[in-house]
């Protein structure tokens, strides 16, 4: 599963771009992870559906990200900005 991190300078690319290539590769998921200040984040898993990504599970900071596919996941997004901004 391709995870994408979006940045300020590559965001058309990052949130139209990058999801529309894999949808076309047939990848079945998509997660995207944007870092914004002050220390938020926010985390999509998008499904594909057709040729397009839908949205399958999202979180912000202080939320709790949740999902069985495509493996279990649970987490609070704020959790990447330990690392992030350490």
């Amino acid at each position: 599963m391709p995870v994408e991190f979006v940045s300020a300078s590559s965001r058309r690319r990052d949130r139209i771009n990058k999801p529309a290539e894999c949808a076309q590769a047939g990848i079945p998921y998509f997660m995207r992870v944007e870092f914004a200040k002050p220390h938020a984040v926010k985390v999509e898993l998008l499904e594909l559906d057709g040729e397009t990504y839908k949205p399958l599970a999202t979180a912000l900071s202080g939320q709790t990200f949740k999902t069985d596919v495509p493996f279990p996941m649970n987490f609070d997004p704020a959790q990447l900005l330990e690392s992030w901004y350490a």
